[in-house]
């Protein structure tokens, strides 16, 4: 997996696009009249998911025009949630800004997103699309059932999952990965993990050129994502309460089942091969041992995904009193999050020497007592 990149700028501004040909030098437009009175360092970072339209025939016009722009242009089209996970890799800003390509986001409410943020002490700020500019049948219907059910579901207090205007900051999206169609889970996901997450109301415009990508059938794939997320969210480290729970009621139901067809038999004579709940308890038994099984099978292949990437089942929000250097088990959007807050009172105490706590690379020949260590590089990998 590619390191991120570093923090070069304030704000990447993410944009995935597929055949959004008639829209690009629009948008890049807008988003440079809405950035630049800002004062704050800005890229543009468009995702072309495998646009067939001769949309990248206008790419290098634009980048010779914005030097703020960026493209990073898939082999194919792989879908909206992979194109938003691969903006993510090539961003180098402290905050981060999604939006679609469509123009129907305004870029005019990124500044007041990135204040906010800022002001509140926010991780996220969530767009919400209270005037919507869609069909109400085929769009605006089916997304709001959509997202009262993930409410509903996840416990979320977001109003408008589908709206792709958001503004992060930069550890939230260095520890996500996106899959399927994840990306309207990104709330959610932020949540399970501590994040504080708001919302702001946002200017959403009717599409005025290319066509929408969007039908009935999205609806289906969210309700298939949500089983997901729910169970990631719920039993990422605990599978066992999910399929041992089930697997114990299956089997207890089949324990029942027996003790009719015995009570029958003592009872009333009842042949025990002419009975069908035979059939039905040996059946309910077995697939309760199954669902067991693949409970501790889940367990241990919980385990070992953790423990084979060196991940920890938890993420530091904030850590009092320690001395300078890497708390044990912290990943990357831990140690970013961190707070260094020195006690009331207490003496400062120092970190560890660069040449005591930097791992020696691999190859490196011994260095004899006071010779000055070799700079230390950070890695630049897209």
């Amino acid at each position: 997996m590619n390191d991120p990149l570093p923090e070069t700028c304030d704000v990447s501004v993410v944009v995935p696009v597929y055949n959004e040909k008639p829209n690009l030098g629009r948008l890049v437009d807008e988003v440079r009249a809405a950035m630049q009175p800002t004062g704050l360092s800005w890229e543009l970072v468009i995702v072309d998911d495998g646009s067939k339209d001769g949309s990248r025939e206008l790419y290098p016009s634009l980048v010779a025009s914005c030097p703020e722009l960026r493209v990073v242009a898939l082999r194919r089209n792989f879908g909206q949630s992979a194109a938003f996970d691969a903006g993510f890799r090539h961003v180098s800003g402290r905050l981060v800004v999604t939006m679609d390509g469509d123009l129907q986001n305004d870029p005019k409410d990124i500044p007041a997103m990135v204040e906010r943020l800022d002001r509140e002490d926010l991780d996220l700020v969530h767009g919400w699309r209270r005037k919507r500019r869609d069909g109400f049948f085929l769009r605006t219907l089916p997304s709001r059932i959509a997202n009262a059910l993930i409410r509903y579901v996840t416990g979320t207090k977001v109003h408008d999952l589908g709206c792709s205007l958001k503004v992060y900051r930069r550890e939230i999206v260095d520890d996500l990965h996106l899959y399927g169609e994840m990306h309207r889970f990104i709330a959610v996901l932020a949540e399970g993990v501590g994040a504080n997450v708001g919302e702001h109301e946002t200017n959403h415009r009717a599409r005025t050129a290319g066509e929408s990508k969007y039908g009935i059938m999205r609806t289906f794939k969210v309700l298939l994502d949500l089983m997901t997320v729910w169970f990631m969210r719920g039993f990422q480290t605990k599978p066992i309460y999910v399929f041992g729970g089930i697997g114990t009621s299956l089997m207890t139901l089949g324990t029942v089942v027996a003790g009719v067809v015995l009570w029958q038999k003592l009872a009333y004579g009842d042949w025990v091969h002419r009975n069908p709940l035979v059939l039905i308890a040996v059946v309910l038994a077995l697939v309760g041992i199954q669902f067991f099984g693949t409970g501790l099978l889940a367990e241990v292949v919980v385990r070992t995904w953790f423990e084979s990437r060196g991940k920890p089942s938890y993420i530091v929000g904030r850590a009092l009193g320690f001395p300078g250097g890497t708390l044990y088990g912290a990943d990357r959007a831990s140690r970013l999050s961190i707070a260094r807050v020195q006690l009331p009172g207490a003496a400062p105490q120092p970190g560890p020497r660069p040449e005591e706590s930097a791992p020696r690379p691999e190859g490196e020949p011994g260095r004899e007592v006071g010779e000055p260590a070799p700079e230390l590089r950070r890695p630049t990998g897209t």
